[in-house]
């Protein structure tokens, strides 16, 4: 097909086409359902118009130049409890102010505050756009295409709200930077950005296995938060749902949007490039059901019969012990109730998604760490289980002496101290009955290096009754550091100022424990 010039179109299904021209009065509607793609040009003078509902989203893909605008009607949630959509515009030259106008029955406000909110990462803060704001010059300001916003429509409404500007048919970019109090900043690494095409866009490699976005933009994303962060308002853990590499098919409806840490503590970019795109997808933000060739499982920590937080652990081919970008993911929450460390190099980031290779599914040992204030009670149950029926999973408690096998029964615990960090709890996969006379190789000590902060940190000292030394050597064994830790505090640390980069050996002794392990000092 050469041209489509349309007089009045109703697309509910797939349609392919080369040039599409709307002509002046007339108008031309995408469905929820349906999609148009395009290898040639785009020319509008009429109304086109793009329709969505909670869990369908339409799409146009353009393959060449765009003249006119379309009008998107995108479906975001009402407002409640925590209730808020994660949305960008899927549009360039929508403004602010006319939005606000054009939405005036749908859109949600408090007073003269209205539920449109961006995030600061400087200052980890949302503001919501007033009507005082939105006076003057800035309200002529444009929704900026990639960055996004939290929304939120009024209750028992049709829960659109219309964007109308151009569509992208080029690649989009937008501006990422990594303001974590750790990277000598005051605020955090989370970046709120967004699909800025009227179409899905690939996701991850099970969606697309180069064209997606964490590979594209797999450089500008922190190692161990290489994932994407999407916003469930469902009060579980840190009410953010990860998605990486270890995820099924994951594809972003048009206009989502999403947290991603950045990196780099200098400016930088995330690209959105044309080859993402696909009309095919499902709801926002909620997974496809394509296979993933994987074995998982997942630990959930319950208060009574409520779901507080659960961590992954995912087993696949290639991948190791250590980070493994990409699919590895650290907790959005740093303190969560629940999460777990890399068995090997661990850099002290508590992971919500723990990836490793296919032959640790039967035989690891894997750190735990549990965060809950004294006199907490709780338990611990597999959620997700479909690695061998063979696998029994036990949960170490050093301090109580107990081997609890997850597969026939909880564990529970009321703290009688608070819990924080790891040392303490272990996730032990075997073929093997285990019990606590078996000669196991965990103990109550773990020490680790973060990635940006100079100085070492060791846990579980809380745990020791003997007198715990640290010794630091470098690769040639010449000693730098000698120190006697406090056991009074659970977590001490040592400062690394002033040392050379380069490999060290730590060494710490307590009783007849000897822990040794190598750091990285950056």
């Amino acid at each position: 097909m050469k041209k489509l010039t349309l007089l009045l179109c109703f697309v509910s299904f797939l349609t392919k086409a080369q040039n599409i021209t709307v002509a002046s009065g007339k108008s031309f509607t995408i469905e929820k359902t349906g999609s148009v793609t395009m290898s040639g040009n785009f020319s509008n003078a009429g109304t086109f118009t793009l329709n969505s509902d909670s869990n369908e989203f339409s799409s146009i893909i353009i393959g060449g130049s765009v003249t006119g605008n379309i009008t998107y009607n995108r479906y975001v949630n009402s407002v409640g409890t925590n209730e808020w959509d994660l949305i960008g515009s899927p549009v360039s030259g929508q403004s602010i102010n006319s939005f606000v106008s054009a939405n005036a029955s749908t859109l949600a406000t408090n007073g003269n505050t209205y539920a449109i909110g961006f995030y600061n990462n400087s200052n980890n803060t949302w503001t919501n756009f007033t009507s005082s704001d939105l006076e003057g010059e800035e309200g002529s300001i444009n929704f900026p295409v990639g960055l996004g916003f939290q929304m939120g429509t009024i209750a028992n409404g049709t829960g659109i709200l219309s964007f109308t500007g151009s569509p992208a048919a080029t690649n989009q970019t937008w501006g990422i930077i990594n303001s974590d109090a750790a990277s000598s900043g005051a605020g955090t690494r989370w970046n709120l950005v967004a699909n800025p095409f009227p179409s899905y866009i690939h996701a991850n490699t099970n969606a697309d296995s180069s064209n997606n976005f964490l590979t594209v933009n797999s450089d500008k994303l922190d190692d161990s938060y290489e994932a994407i962060y999407g916003y469930d308002a469902d009060g579980i853990g840190s009410q953010y749902t990860v998605y990486n590499n270890t995820s099924a098919a994951l594809r972003l409806a048009p206009g989502q949007a999403f947290m991603v840490a950045s990196d780099n503590t200098d400016d930088d970019t995330v690209s959105f490039t044309t080859a993402m795109r696909t009309i095919a997808g499902g709801d926002d933000l909620i997974v496809g059901r394509d296979p993933v060739d994987s074995f998982e499982l997942v630990l959930k920590l319950y208060e009574g019969d409520t779901e507080i937080d659960h961590t992954k652990f995912y087993f696949g081919d290639g991948l190791s012990l250590n980070l493994d970008p990409g699919y590895d993911a650290g907790h959005f929450n740093q303190g969560a109730s629940l999460m777990s460390r890399l068995v090997e190099e661990d850099e002290g980031v508590g992971l919500v998604i723990n990836a490793m290779g296919l032959e640790s599914a039967n035989d690891v040992v894997v750190p735990l760490e549990i965060n809950r204030e004294t006199g907490n009670n709780f338990r611990i149950s597999i959620g997700t289980f479909n690695i061998d029926t063979g696998t029994n999973i036990y949960l170490e408690d050093n301090i109580q002496g107990t081997m609890t096998l997850l597969n026939d029964q909880d564990f529970e615990l009321t703290a009688e101290n608070e819990l924080s960090g790891a040392g303490r709890f272990f996730i032990h996969l075997t073929e093997s009955v285990l019990s606590t006379d078996n000669n196991l190789d965990t103990n109550y000590l773990n020490v680790f290096k973060a990635d940006v902060n100079n100085f070492i940190t060791v846990e579980g000292l809380a745990n020791q009754s003997n007198l715990t030394k640290l010794r630091l050597y470098t690769i040639l064994g010449k000693e730098v550091i000698s120190a006697t830790l406090n056991t009074t505090n659970n977590k001490q640390i040592i400062s690394t100022q002033g040392l050379s980069p380069g490999i060290y050996i730590v060494k710490l002794e307590s009783g007849n424990i000897l822990l040794t392990k190598k750091l990285f000092i950056k």
